[in-house]
């Protein structure tokens, strides 16, 4: 009875350390990204296991509220090149690279422009 439960609690840890570095060498998980430039604003998403993400919030500019959704892939190399879609409509685009815990790059959306950095949690 020892030595099962010795090898269940064994096998368990090796499978609760799989997954944590399973999240730890990919870019799936969940993640911070603040726009800066023509707006300031902050987005938090998750990377799904495929690194596709897609963030939504409402923001205010102007005197208008525009629903704004940042969707795209991450490529395998960490570049990614994502769509701004605001009020139905794609406005722009964010391009940069990711690393596993970081990411940074540039936006653009119209006549808006700035600069991004993401931060994994």
């Amino acid at each position: 009875m020892r030595k099962v439960i010795v090898t269940f609690v064994l096998v368990f840890v090796v499978m609760l350390s799989s997954c944590s570095l399973f999240q730890k060498d990919s870019f799936q998980g969940k993640w911070q990204l603040k726009l800066t430039g023509g707006i300031t604003e902050t987005f938090e998403f998750d990377v799904l296991e495929d690194y596709s993400f897609s963030m939504n919030k409402t923001i205010n500019y102007g005197t208008r509220d525009y629903d704004v959704e940042i969707h795209g892939k991450i490529d395998n190399d960490g570049s990614v090149r994502a769509d701004i879609v605001a009020s139905g409509q794609t406005m722009g685009q964010i391009e940069g690279m990711f690393s596993l815990e970081t990411g940074k790059g540039k936006w653009n959306a119209s006549i808006l422009y700035g600069e991004w950095a993401a931060t994994k949690k």
